[in-house]
């Protein structure tokens, strides 16, 4: 979840601590559906896109927003004013929506190789790999 540094939802670590707040996702994705697992939320309209709840946020229209952990770690770089909410106890979600897919050519000769590359990498270098990779990304202006 992506929430305003130093604001009321920043040291929140369950759902539970988001009861009250104005909650928002984007358009046609799971993460629009799991807002409905925080009690006492005002689910807010789906938006378009992230640099849509990244202004909704800004401007205080939201209190905040559900994504992967990339857009967060990317969001929170880019905007000194965001920051990143990692629950301790979040959301129920299904190995379908929230798995890590390399596109490939149906029928691709390296398939088996890719995913036995990627299943000796450990989700803590995944991150690693991820988080490095958003740091070192061009951040607009």
């Amino acid at each position: 979840m992506v929430v305003k540094k130093g604001g009321e939802f920043e040291g929140a670590s369950t759902l539970a601590d988001f009861n009250g707040a104005k909650v928002t996702a984007q358009l046609n994705t799971f993460h629009y559906s799991v807002i409905d697992q925080i009690e006492g939320v005002s689910k807010e309209t789906a938006m378009e896109s992230f640099p849509a709840m990244r202004v909704a946020l800004e401007s205080g229209i939201i209190d905040g927003y559900v994504s992967e952990r990339p857009e967060a770690v990317s969001a929170s770089a880019a905007n000194e004013n965001f920051a990143m909410v990692e629950f301790t106890d979040g959301f129920e979600t299904s190995e379908d929506d929230t798995a890590v897919a390399v596109g490939l050519e149906k029928g691709s000769e390296f398939t088996e190789q890719i995913n036995e590359t990627l299943a000796g990498i450990s989700e803590e270098q995944r991150q690693e790999i991820m988080d490095t990779a958003i740091q070192n990304q061009p951040a607009a202006q």
